[in-house]
């Protein structure tokens, strides 16, 4: 009688932890070289092209569904669904972002800054260094 409840107790502890038995964001973990494809313009001027090279670092974040990119210029943390797709919670209504890990090796973005008289925009691609 004691085994069933001490089993029971340790079910109730297992089902009741607000943390997932199994991270499914440790695929996407790791080192990736992206290529970025930018342009940028300002109301009355040409519209500016340019493509930049870099690596970004996927790793855990301490929130539950948090993955943190980390670059040269800077860390942003993106939310990432079940399925790969990425959100970045943005306070500014002119920026926005979407995207995903089209597997667990590539992912997506785009997005940009958009205001009056301005604005600028990207395409990224990702791949996991071996």
């Amino acid at each position: 009688m004691i085994r069933i409840i001490t089993l029971i107790t340790g079910l109730f502890f297992l089902i009741g932890c607000t943390k997932p038995l199994i991270d499914y964001r440790s695929k996407y973990v790791g080192t990736y070289d992206v290529v970025s494809y930018n342009s940028s313009w300002i109301m009355g001027q040409e519209q500016q092209s340019d493509t930049t090279f870099f690596t970004v670092t996927v790793k855990p974040a301490d929130e539950r569904y948090y993955v943190d990119f980390i670059r040269a210029n800077g860390e942003t943390s993106y939310l990432i669904e079940t399925d790969g797709e990425l959100h970045y919670e943005s306070q500014d209504i002119h920026h926005q972002l979407s995207g995903s890990f089209t597997d667990k090796n590539h992912f997506e973005l785009s997005g940009g800054y958009y205001g009056l008289g301005g604005g600028n925009s990207f395409k990224a691609f990702g791949i996991k260094q071996k």
